[in-house]
């Protein structure tokens, strides 16, 4: 099995006093703290010092105390504790970039260009991307030239505090105390005992060996159908190398389906999944019926990560499905939206059976929460037309229009027709989560209408976890995470800590467990009459031409 190094999360936010002045002799401090595995100098922020000065002092590069530090480009405040990797220090001294060649510019790094570096290389260096240096440098279009000064942008670290289990060694009592970190709910667990089995289509005598991504220069040597299999396998192993460090002592056996429903068969009838906690997988339809079977014959809970039908749930208690239904979804728009304080609602359909069975969900999801589905007369837009609708809309408040509808070509047709209401009124529509997929309707009216939809994955990419996850994911594959790598990562994170409980209790023990991931959140109920459903969708708007966490 691949060994990792651990993902280091622990993030300082202490005391908040304005700070001002001129560079000056910065104290490198004598304070030492290991948080899990690496060793860090922290740093006490005295009158007088600037984010320069300091990384003067410690000789390393201001990118590298951005990224362990969030939002220290927003401005340092005295007291503030910032954290500085020892082994990075001293970095600028051995390069060959003068020391000099770095400044602060607000959300931007001064960099004079040395011989023999890229725009490539500068992005990797400082955590970007080649299309934000080129964005916050115009001309470049002629070329990046030797001695030329750039604006390089260094992300900020933005995100929730968090909590985790860190080895202290001569920190002032001042920062012992205020020290929050992200594993916090682990340290009170006790650590999880079992074996779970993987089922991913990997195609291994097509990819020579697991490690293929890993060792190979050129991305096209990994056979493209195992790139699924092979991207969740890689998230699940940092996430299982980080919890293993935490105590929880867990077997993991990784089976090689192809997608191929008599190997599956095969590899069952030899004994493959003998004496497992828990599987993992398949990833695809016609292989997790066979897996299926047997999963319930012998009481073994069964993950599926990618099927979303709720067919793969019913008449089986084993099976939990992490993909919301199209309903769930629907119910859980209800829930957010029965927490707004808009007084003028109105729900639009054209009487379709499907359109139907959303509002009886959605009103089901507000009566959840309390609130009376009559605050949210309906509107047959078959029936009553959009003049109706029209004269309802307050033009002094919030308007909530929640559009329970899936037919594309009618709603491009609506929404053009209303467009012009916006400038009139302050509307926010919520739509299903197939608005997600319209290829007909212009994005400008997602942004004109604020529309909010329910999805079961999204990356919030200025959350601190993100950012550290997509870090290590680059420095251990040499490449970057997609949806999958982050599903793997998170169910492994949300399953490990809880299998001793599922072990115990079987599946239904999840139900008592409520948890958020990088990705996915996590609130399992029980079907009627079968398995487990993850009801917890994120909702997300489309607000400002940028797809991001509702807020609202």
């Amino acid at each position: 099995m691949l060994r990792f190094s651990v993902i280091s999360v622990l993030v300082f936010y202490l005391m908040s006093f304005s700070a001002s002045g001129q560079d000056f002799q910065v104290q490198k401090s004598d304070s030492i703290a290991k948080i899990e595995g690496e060793v860090y100098s922290i740093h006490v922020v005295d009158s007088k010092q600037t984010l320069f000065s300091i990384a003067k002092a410690y000789e390393v590069k201001l990118s590298r105390i951005a990224f362990d530090n969030p939002g220290v480009l927003d401005g340092l405040k005295l007291g503030q504790a910032l954290k500085i990797l020892k082994s990075a220090q001293g970095e600028t001294r051995e390069s060959e970039q003068p020391k000099d060649a770095l400044e602060l510019d607000g959300e931007y790094v001064l960099y004079t260009v040395p011989k023999q570096q890229t725009l490539y290389s500068i992005s990797k260096e400082y955590n970007t991307t080649v299309s934000a240096i080129l964005d916050a440098n115009p001309e470049l279009s002629e070329g990046l030239k030797v001695g030329s000064t750039i604006r390089v942008p260094v992300p900020k670290m933005l995100g929730e505090s968090h909590t985790a289990k860190v080895e202290m060694v001569g920190l002032p009592d001042i920062v012992k105390r205020q020290v929050i970190s992200s594993s916090k709910e682990f340290e009170t667990r006790t650590p999880s005992k079992g074996s779970i089995a993987l089922l991913l289509p990997l195609y291994l005598n097509q990819n020579d060996t697991i490690q293929a991504r890993k060792l190979e220069e050129e991305p096209e040597s990994v056979y493209e159908r195992s790139e699924i299999g092979l991207a969740f396998y890689e998230g699940f192993l940092l996430a299982l190398d980080s919890l293993k460090k935490l105590g929880h002592d867990v077997n993991l056996k990784v089976i090689d389906t192809e997608n191929r429903p008599w190997k599956v068969q095969q590899l069952i009838t030899q004994g493959a999944l003998k004496d497992i906690d828990l599987i993992v997988g398949p990833l695809y339809g016609k292989v997790f019926s066979q897996v299926q079977k047997y999963a319930q014959m012998n009481c073994i809970p069964l993950v599926s990560p990618t099927l979303k039908g709720n067919d793969i749930v019913e008449n089986n208690d084993y099976v939990l499905k992490l993909i919301p239904s199209e309903e769930t979804m629907v119910y859980a728009l209800g829930e957010y939206v029965s927490q707004s304080d808009s007084t003028n609602n109105m729900v639009l359909h054209y009487g379709a059976a499907d359109e139907k069975s959303m509002l009886s969900r959605f009103r089901q999801g507000l009566e959840a929460n309390g609130m009376k589905p009559a605050n949210f007369p309906v509107a047959n837009m078959y029936k009553s037309g959009k003049d109706s609708v029209r004269n309802a809309l307050s033009l002094t408040s919030r308007n909530n229009l929640i559009i329970l509808s899936n037919n594309e070509a009618r709603l491009a047709s609506l929404l053009r027709n209303m467009s012009n209401w916006t400038e009139e009124a302050y509307i926010v529509g919520y739509a299903p989560n197939a608005w997600q997929m319209f290829k007909n309707v212009e994005m400008d009216y997602f942004d004109h209408f604020r529309i909010h939809v329910p999805t079961p994955f999204f990356v919030n990419y200025e959350d601190l976890d993100v950012q550290f996850f997509v870090q290590k994911f680059r420095n251990t594959f040499q490449a970057d995470p997609t949806t999958f790598a982050f599903r793997g990562y998170d169910l492994a994170m949300h399953l490990i800590p809880n299998l001793s409980g599922i072990i115990d209790q079987g599946p239904s023990y999840l139900e008592s467990v409520q948890e958020k991931g990088l990705q996915s959140d996590f609130n399992w109920h029980r079907v009627a009459n079968g398995g487990l459903e993850n009801a917890a969708p994120r909702i997300v708007d489309y607000t400002g031409y940028q797809l991001k966490i509702a807020t609202d």
